[in-house]
C-alpha cells in the first residue's frame, strides 16, 4: 500500500531538493479572467434553462453551460501550466490533454441539473427558499471534484524529464478548497432564483457567483501546483531555451477554446435578445390580456369582475365604524343618443361621465363599469346607532354625484344633457357576497329607471321579494306564449264622425289561471324587458291574421284591424318574411291589416325601417304612427316615411280642456297630418265634448271609452251586429 502511495505522494523518498518553478503573473491574471468569463457566461446562458418548461430545452441548455464552464476550467488550467515555467523541457499529450475536459464538463453538467430540479422541485411545491442547503452542498462538492478531477488527470498529461510527486497536505486542501468554494458558489447563485424576476439584481448574484467559481477554479489550481513536486536525478544548469515552443499547440488550443466561449457568449446574447423581445412582448400582450380580463377597454375603468373582488376585498378591510356604500348610475335613454348622433358621441359621453367620476369630490374608492351605460362607484359612510343616518347620508351622496354627473356635456360640437338614475345600497352585513351586493344596487336602480328618469332608491329587501314575484311572472308568461294560453287579442272598436265603425285596434289580454287577468301594464314591460316581446308579438300577429279570416267569411270585408309592433320585433330580420307567410296562410286581403309603429321603432336603423315598410305596404298593409307627439323627431319621420293614419296620443287628447298648450298641440297634429295627406285618429275620447270638439277641427277616426272599452273579439262582433 506504501508503495502504491509513494508513486503519487512525496513521502520523503527523494533527498534533494524538488526542481524550482516560478510563474509569469501576467499569465496567472489572465487565466482567472478567462475563469471569470466563462463562469459568467455560463451562469447567463443556464438562465435559458430555468425559463423554459420543455425538458429537453431545458437538458439542451444545460448541457450547453457545462460545455462552457468545462471549457472556462480546462483554459484557465492549461494557460496557469503555462504561465509555470520549469528548468526542463515541458510538453504535453495531445490525447490526454483533450481528454482533461471531460471531468470539468461532467462536473458542470450534473452540478447544474441537480440544481435545476431541485428548483422545479421546490417552485411546483411553493417553497420560498427554492434550493436546500443539502442540494447546495451535493451541487457545489460535484462542482468542485470535476473541477478538481480535470486538474490532476490534466497534470497527468504533462511530459517531461522529471517525476511528479504531490505533497498530501496541499492536494487535501486544493480539493478542500475547490469543493468549500463550490459550494459557496452554488449557494450564492441559489439566490438568484429567488429573485429572479428582478434582472439588475439576478446580473449582480450571477456576477459574485462566477468571481466565487473562478476563485474555486484559480484557488484549486494554484494549490494544487503547491502541492506538485518535480524531481529529477540530473543536474540542472539553466532554463531549457526549447520549453516555450514545446506549449505552442497548447496555445493554439487554448486560444480556440477562448475564442469557442467567446462564440458561444455571442450566439447566447443574439438568442437573449431574441428572447427578450419575445419575452416583452409576450408580457405586454398578457398585460393588454389582463387589462382587458379586468378592465373596460372603451374608459380603463375596473369592470364588473374586478368590481365583484374588489368589493369582497373591502368587505374585509372596511373598518367597523363604517358601513360600505354601492352606487349603481345608468345613464338615463343613452340607446337614443347612440342610435340619432352615432356611437362615436356615444362613446364620448361614457368617457367624460368617466373624468366626472374619477374628479368627483367625495370619498371615493373605487369607480368602476360594470356594463355598457351602466356605472358603480363604491365609497363608505359612518355607522350610526340610527341606520336611517347611514342611508340618509348615502342618499346626500347619491344627489351629490348626480349634480355633478347631470351638468351639460361638450361633445365636439355638441352641448348634450342628460339625467342619470340611481340605485343605492348600504351593505350592514359583511356576511353578503359581492354579487349579493351587486344584485341589491340594481334591484335598486331598476326601481329608479321604473319610476322615471333621474331617479334615485335606496334598496330594501321587499325589492327582493319583488324580484322574486317578477321572475316568476316571467317563467309563467314564457310557458303561456309556448302553449297558447291564456293570451288573447281585445278589440277597441274605431268610429269615423258618422259614429260608424271602421275597424278597430287590437290589444293583448292575458287571462292567467290563478292570478284571474294579468294588466298589460305590467306584462307588456316584463316581456319587454325580457325579450319575451319578440314571441308574444308573433303570437299577436297570427292572431290578427285568424281575426281578419273569420271576418271575411262573415262578410266583414271592410273592417281595418290595427295591431301595435314592438321595436325589437320590427328589427328582426325574418319579420316581413313571417308576417308574408301569415297573410298567405290566412288570405289576408290589402287593405285590411295595419301594423301601428311607435317612434322607438323608427329611431333605430332608419333606411331599414323605410325598406322594411316599403316592402309590407307592397303586400297591402296600411301603417300608423302611433303616440304620435311624444317624441323628439316625429316631423322629421313623418317627411321621410310613407304613413297612412297619425294617432293622437291619449295623453293630449284626454287633459286637452285642461292644459291650452295640450289643446293647440291638438290641433295642429290635426292639421299637419291633414296637410300631408295623412288620416288622424284620436285616442282616449271619453266624452262627448271631446268628440264633438275633435269632430269640429276635422278629426278622421275617434277611439276611447266612450265608445266601447276593449272586448273580446266575439263580443265585438255582437255589439257590432249591424255591421
Amino acid at each position: 500500500m506504501n508503495d502504491v502511495l509513494m508513486t503519487f505522494f512525496d513521502l520523503g523518498q527523494y533527498s534533494q531538493a524538488p526542481l524550482p518553478g516560478y510563474y509569469n503573473y501576467w499569465l496567472v491574471t489572465l487565466s482567472y479572467l478567462v475563469a471569470f468569463i466563462a463562469s459568467f457566461t455560463a451562469l447567463k446562458i443556464f438562465e435559458r434553462a430555468h425559463r423554459h418548461r420543455s425538458a429537453s430545452k431545458q437538458r439542451i441548455w444545460t448541457v450547453i453551460t457545462a460545455i462552457v464552464a468545462g471549457i472556462g476550467v480546462w483554459s484557465m488550467h492549461f494557460i496557469g501550466m503555462i504561465a509555470f515555467q520549469l528548468p526542463v523541457v515541458v510538453s504535453h499529450n495531445i490525447g490526454l490533454t483533450l481528454a482533461s475536459i471531460a471531468p470539468a464538463i461532467i462536473g458542470n453538467y450534473f452540478a447544474y441539473s441537480l440544481h435545476l430540479s431541485a428548483d422545479k422541485l421546490a417552485n411546483f411545491k411553493r417553497r420560498h427558499n427554492r434550493v436546500s442547503v443539502q442540494t447546495n452542498i451535493l451541487s457545489g462538492t460535484i462542482l468542485g471534484a470535476g473541477i478538481g478531477l480535470m486538474h490532476y488527470l490534466g497534470m497527468e498529461a504533462m511530459q517531461l524529464n522529471a517525476e511528479l510527486l504531490y505533497s498530501p497536505y496541499w492536494f487535501a486542501t486544493s480539493i478542500v478548497i475547490a469543493v468549500a468554494l463550490g459550494i459557496l458558489a452554488m449557494s450564492t447563485y441559489s439566490r438568484s432564483n429567488i429573485i429572479r424576476g428582478a434582472k439588475s439584481e439576478l446580473r449582480k448574484i450571477q456576477f459574485v457567483t462566477a468571481l466565487i467559481i473562478a476563485a474555486a477554479i484559480s484557488g484549486m489550481h494554484y494549490v494544487a501546483m503547491l502541492a506538485s513536486r518535480f524531481y529529477t536525478d540530473e543536474p540542472i544548469t539553466s532554463l531549457a531555451t526549447n520549453a516555450q515552443h514545446q506549449h505552442l499547440w497548447l496555445i493554439y488550443a487554448i486560444v480556440i477554446a477562448v475564442a469557442l466561449i467567446a462564440l458561444i457568449s455571442w450566439v447566447s446574447s443574439v438568442i437573449d435578445r431574441r428572447f427578450q423581445y419575445n419575452y416583452r412582448a409576450i408580457k405586454q400582450s398578457d398585460k393588454r390580456i389582463r387589462e382587458l380580463a379586468f378592465n373596460d377597454a372603451l374608459t380603463g375603468l375596473p369592470n364588473r369582475r374586478s368590481l365583484l373582488d374588489y368589493l369582497s376585498q373591502q368587505q374585509q378591510e372596511t373598518p367597523e365604524n363604517e358601513h360600505l356604500v354601492l352606487f349603481l348610475l345608468d345613464i338615463d335613454k343613452f340607446k337614443v343618443l347612440n342610435n340619432t348622433l352615432g356611437p362615436t358621441l356615444g362613446d364620448l359621453l361614457l368617457q367624460s361621465v368617466t373624468h366626472r367620476l374619477e374628479r368627483v369630490a367625495l370619498n371615493v374608492h373605487m369607480v368602476a363599469r360594470p356594463s355598457s351605460n351602466e356605472f358603480a362607484v363604491v365609497a363608505r359612510v359612518q355607522k350610526s346607532n340610527n341606520p336611517v343616518q347611514a342611508q340618509s347620508h348615502a342618499l346626500s351622496m347619491a344627489k351629490t354625484l348626480q349634480q355633478e354627473l347631470q351638468a351639460p356635456y361638450s361633445l365636439k360640437d355638441y352641448r348634450h344633457q342628460c339625467s342619470m338614475s340611481f340605485g343605492v345600497t348600504v351593505v350592514d352585513s359583511f356576511k353578503k357576497s359581492s354579487e349579493d351586493i351587486l344584485v341589491q344596487a340594481a334591484l335598486a336602480l331598476a326601481e329608479a329607471k321604473r319610476n322615471g328618469m333621474g331617479e334615485i332608491r335606496l334598496y330594501h329587501p321587499e325589492m327582493a321579494d319583488a324580484i322574486e314575484k317578477r321572475v316568476k311572472l316571467e317563467a309563467e308568461l314564457r310557458q303561456a306564449i309556448e302553449t297558447r294560453d291564456g293570451l288573447e287579442l281585445y278589440l277597441q272598436p274605431q268610429l269615423d264622425i258618422n259614429r260608424e265603425v271602421i275597424g278597430a285596434e287590437a290589444l293583448i289580454r292575458w287571462h292567467h289561471s290563478e292570478r284571474g287577468m294579468v294588466s298589460p301594464a305590467e306584462f307588456i314591460p316584463l316581456a319587454e324587458e325580457t325579450g319575451l316581446i319578440i314571441g308574444l308579438g308573433d303570437l299577436i300577429n297570427e292572431q290578427a291574421c285568424q281575426i281578419i279570416r273569420q271576418w271575411q267569411q262573415l262578410g266583414l270585408t271592410d273592417l281595418v284591424l290595427s295591431i301595435n309592433v314592438s321595436a325589437p320585433q320590427f328589427q328582426q330580420m325574418d319579420f316581413v318574411d313571417k308576417l308574408n307567410s301569415l297573410l298567405k296562410q290566412y288570405e289576408v286581403p290589402a287593405g285590411q291589416l295595419k301594423l301601428e309603429l311607435t317612434e322607438s321603432v323608427l329611431m333605430q336603423n332608419l333606411d331599414d325601417v323605410i325598406h322594411k315598410i316599403k316592402e309590407l305596404k307592397q303586400l297591402g298593409i296600411q301603417f300608423a304612427l302611433d303616440d304620435f307627439g311624444t317624441g323628439y323627431s316625429s316631423l322629421s319621420y313623418l317627411m321621410k316615411l310613407p304613413f297612412d293614419v297619425l294617432k293622437i296620443d291619449v295623453s293630449f287628447v284626454r287633459d286637452m280642456f285642461q292644459s291650452v298648450q295640450k289643446e293647440a298641440i291638438v290641433q295642429t297634429i290635426v292639421q299637419l297630418a291633414h296637410n300631408l295627406g295623412l288620416k288622424v285618429v284620436a285616442e282616449g275620447v271619453e266624452t262627448e265634448k271631446h268628440f264633438d270638439y275633435l269632430s269640429s277641427l276635422g278629426c278622421d277616426y275617434f277611439q276611447g271609452y266612450l265608445f266601447s272599452k276593449p272586448v273580446a273579439e266575439s263580443e265585438f262582433r255582437k255589439q257590432n251586429s249591424h255591421l
